[in-house]
């Protein structure tokens, strides 16, 4: 079939065949396109989290000067998969539940797992993974090691949360300490222009 077309003042004569010929290549190109700006798209993977046991962490005294350089709490999104490695020297485990806490006696008191993962007795250099399929908060302890109390938060993916502060140990003593030194010098210096008032009299 054939037509005619007015351009700048001059009739063209144009197939239809050619029109419907450029229309489906047109197609073709934006079918193209489309395709490339969806699988350009960002897609949200699973991640490895690797979260070492550190050297000392058998040591109940080193709790606080541990805490000062390993944090307490990791953020991982769901789906993520958290591996923890023991470097330090005798064996660990990292089971979901409560710890005894700072007061604690490892002798009479014992840590309370709550079920959700249990590696087992980690030997040095030995590792174990989970991964966390729901979201929440999630504490954890060693059971050889109850003193030893940290946290995993699982939020959802792509979702920016405003992250918890966890308040260590350490935060506490340096945060007590501060306050004891303060107030100590407050009373010295009182004491001070007391005395040296009396004195001047």
């Amino acid at each position: 079939m054939d037509f005619y077309i007015f351009q700048w003042g001059q009739r063209s004569k144009m197939n239809f065949n050619s029109i419907h010929s450029h229309y489906r290549q047109c197609s073709f190109v934006v079918l193209a396109i489309l395709t490339l700006f969806v699988f350009s798209m960002p897609i949200a993977f699973a991640e490895e989290f690797v979260i070492p046991i550190p050297q000392g962490d058998h040591t109940r005294e080193l709790k606080t000067v541990i805490e000062w350089y390993v944090p307490i709490n990791h953020d991982v999104e769901t789906g993520d998969v958290v591996t923890w490695i023991n470097e330090d020297i005798t064996g660990h485990t990292v089971t979901s539940g409560k710890g005894i806490g700072f007061l604690g006696n490892p002798d009479t008191d014992k840590a309370q797992p709550d079920g959700y993962f249990e590696s087992g007795i980690l030997l040095p250099e030995k590792s174990w993974s989970f991964t966390f399929k729901e979201k929440g908060f999630f504490e954890y302890t060693c059971t050889i090691h109850p003193w030893v109390e940290r946290s995993i938060t699982v939020l959802e993916p792509g979702v920016d949360v405003s992250k918890d502060i966890r308040i260590s140990y350490a935060l506490i003593i340096t945060i007590i300490s501060a306050v004891v030194i303060i107030v100590g010098t407050i009373a010295i210096t009182n004491l001070g222009r007391r005395y040296l008032g009396k004195n001047s009299r």
